[in-house]
């Protein structure tokens, strides 16, 4: 130890008026400095977040620029210099006269490289201090944001970064000592990092990559899902930087690769040394797999600002209950005993709204739930931890095929089109494996299998919307299907109940079912008469049940509702579909076209009473809304540009809010356009009730009589909802 103390003050005094230190803190300061320059000019506090602390959020807010650029920057220059001042006339040669051992001259130098990473990573955190605190001086800080230090999160934060940066540190060293050229370490260093740039830009980078290493700290800035102080990633940083120091020694000591690795003994210990730590690397980087639990189970803790006394789990497919819990003292558990196949299932919060989830049958579900306002932070954690981490929607992302296919390009070119649809699926195959979450877990065989599936189908049904354009354009070209569509068709059974609670699905599986059919009656018409030949089983109850809702819901009339009623309502194995078809209809019925709208009670801002039947003499468009709705904020706009827009015809635009707590609509409404009128209903539960509103935002139309138009209009932002607004007023189709 006192050998190395020696070459560690020795290498302090070579360091002096290099500036090194200064360097590290000056590229540690620079990503606070930016984003306080960035927080200043936005200006733009929320005061609807939960709560926090302003300093580590700061801290986090930088963490990006900082760990995939100014930090490895300043370990490239570090690095890069500290090597330098000994390469220059001979240095590394001149320390073999030295009477300090090679391990202490070797990891001395190291030892400053690492000062300098944390003379690095303090300069952030204090900048992140200094500047936040400037900061506040200059904008308002949201109510909401505590201005304490919160120490541990500070030093987790310091501790993620200093590991994360080992490998990356290590790999240069050796970069720097082998090669005498102060521009090749650094050419080689800035080559690592845009080769990052790139890798990231193609999804190839690999986990071990040392930059990704501390990547992973900006993507991740909470860090563990499961509550660890470190992730896998920083004992990746760590091993990865016990081999690279142990060959970087190793060669800088033997000074020629054949000595230091190709005799007997060292041979022997080189081996020994991948053996023991590459394999603790492979263990270590190898996904892991959340095992099932001996019971299915759901439990939780709810912190929010509005009152939830039930909790409510439903099936998606047909809405219906499967289990209802009661929350106390915040809290809730409830274990099933009924067996729960793989899906995607709603958990209802009271009136709060709900959120999806992915469990099965022998799932154990934790939910952390908290709610201020219109923030809410949810985390969902048990045996389906990388399940409910993965994209939820299974939707793709751009797609040049898809492009293609949608604006009606290249359908000319059956050949390339076929392949560039194959090539897509086969990409988007090969990517839906290599999700996994910050604790290096990867969803379940089942939970792949399934994502497969879904993923092909949006391939599949790419290719039945190419098949009908050119049958469109082209009657007499025969559009070949290729082996590798037949292929892909195979992934997708033609019954398989478990992914019926998709759309995609049912469409699809609908439209390969009546492909034969080319009597000129309507598809869904085509839909019941295929579905009615299937065998008997769940599945065709599901899908009977699906397509007759939706014939049910776009028939014409209540004698279309009946004939529906009585040629299919019957012909379900599990007559527990029937009674809820039946009393699905009598709910269409109530609400259908002409029937008499409800009325209801509400009051305006100016705390006036106001009675749906006071609006009679105009049409009425409702906006049923909630200041904690988010969909509901996307389409509150697109419904007040309308009602500025037909302010002059006999309409009256009503924005109805089912918030619990007065204050929070009071505030929101006060700042929405006067063209819209504001009323907060007096009895949601009789309201929703009436107008069977299961999910908000809801639209609504009732003509000046007081009857139903559409009880479940468009969303405004969809072009329907101007042409059905503009047929009910009587005003010409827009060109």
């Amino acid at each position: 130890m006192q050998n190395f103390t020696t070459a560690l003050k020795a290498e302090h005094i070579k360091k002096k008026g290099t500036g090194l230190y200064v360097v590290a803190g000056i590229l540690g300061a620079i990503s606070p400095l930016i984003w306080t320059i960035v927080t200043i000019i936005q200006d733009t506090p929320n005061q609807n977040k939960l709560p926090y602390n302003y300093f580590t959020e700061f801290i986090e807010n930088c963490l990006d620029p900082f760990s995939t650029f100014f930090f490895p920057l300043m370990i490239i220059i570090t690095v890069s210099r500290i090597t330098q001042l000994d390469h220059k006339n001979g240095g590394w040669q001149l320390m073999e006269t030295q009477p300090v051992k090679k391990i202490s001259i070797y990891f001395s130098k190291f030892s400053v490289i690492l000062i300098a990473n944390l003379i690095s990573i303090f300069s952030l955190i204090s900048g992140c201090f200094l500047f936040g605190y400037i900061a506040s001086l200059i904008i308002e800080v949201p109510e909401n944001a505590s201005l304490s230090f919160e120490i541990g999160s500070v030093l987790l934060v310091a501790a993620r970064l200093f590991i994360a940066g080992l490998f990356f540190t290590a790999l240069q060293y050796i970069i720097s000592v082998l090669l005498p050229s102060f521009i090749w370490s650094i050419l080689i260093g800035f080559f690592l990092l845009l080769a990052y740039l790139f890798l990231t830009a193609f999804k190839v980078v690999p986990d071990w990559y040392p930059i990704e290493l501390l990547g992973k700290i900006a993507t991740y800035k909470k860090g563990s899902d499961l509550g660890y102080w470190f992730t896998y990633s920083a004992a990746v940083s760590c091993i990865c930087a016990i081999i690279a120091l142990y060959i970087g020694f190793e060669w800088y000591k033997h000074k020629k690769i054949k000595l230091a690795f190709c005799t007997g003994k060292r041979a022997a210990m080189l081996v020994a040394v991948l053996i023991v730590f590459g394999g603790l690397l492979y263990y270590t980087l190898t996904p892991r797999v959340m095992e099932p639990h001996n019971r299915t189970v759901i439990a939780g803790i709810i912190d929010s600002d509005m009152p939830i006394d039930k909790i409510y789990i439903r099936d998606i497919f047909i809405s219906d209950t499967i289990a209802e819990i009661t929350v106390k003292d915040n809290k809730f558990h409830y274990a099933f005993t009924k067996n729960m196949p793989l899906d995607t299932y709603e958990l209802a919060l009271g009136s709060i709204g709900s959120i999806t989830l992915t469990m099965a049958t022998n799932d154990s579900t934790f939910l952390d739930f908290k709610k201020r306002k219109q923030s809410t932070d949810i985390a969902l954690t048990g045996t389906r931890l990388a399940e409910n981490l993965y994209k939820k929607d299974n939707q793709l992302g751009w797609s040049s095929v898809n492009y293609y296919i949608r604006e009606n390009v290249y359908l000319d070119k059956p050949d390339f089109i076929t392949k560039e649809l194959v090539s897509g699926w086969e990409e988007a195959m090969a990517e839906s494996d290599k999700f996994k979450t910050v604790d290096n877990y990867v969803p379940r065989d089942d939970f792949k299998q399934k994502n497969k599936k879904l993923l092909t189908l949006n391939y599949l049904n790419m290719w039945n919307d190419f098949l009908k354009k050119r049958a469109a354009l082209y009657p007499n070209e025969e559009t070949k299907e290729t082996p590798e569509i037949t292929e892909m068709k195979k992934v997708v059974a033609l019954n398989d109940e478990g992914l019926l609670s998709n759309a995609d699905y049912f469409n699809y599986v609908s439209s390969q079912i009546t492909a034969e059919d080319t009597e000129d009656v309507s598809q869904n018409t085509k839909s019941l008469r295929a579905i009615a030949k299937l065998e008997p089983g769940s599945f065709k109850d599901k899908m009977l049940f699906k397509q007759l809702k939706k014939s049910m819901e776009e028939a014409s009339d209540k004698k279309e509702r009946d004939s529906l009623a009585v040629l299919y309502a019957d012909n379900f194995s599990n007559k527990r579909y029937t009674d809820i078809i039946l009393y699905r209809k009598q709910i269409i019925e109530k609400l259908a076209k002409g029937k008499q709208a409800p009325l209801f009670d509400a009051i305006t801002i100016n705390n006036k009473p106001v009675n749906l039947a006071d609006l009679r003499g105009k049409y009425v468009a409702i906006d049923v809304w909630a200041t904690w709705c988010a969909p509901c904020k996307y389409q509150s706009p697109y419904f007040e540009k309308f009602a500025v827009k037909y302010k002059n015809e006999n309409i009256q635009f009503v924005a109805v809010s089912t918030d619990d707590k007065m204050d929070d609509w009071y505030v929101e409404a006060k700042s929405k356009s006067k063209s819209v009128l504001q009323l907060h209903i007096n009895n949601k539960n009789e309201f929703s009730k009436n107008y069977n509103v299961t999910g908000i935002p809801r639209f609504i139309l009732i003509d000046p009589e007081g009857n139903l138009v559409n009880a479940e209009m468009p969303f405004p932002d969809d072009q329907t909802f101007e042409q059905l607004l503009r047929q009910a007023l009587g005003l010409e189709e827009q060109k």
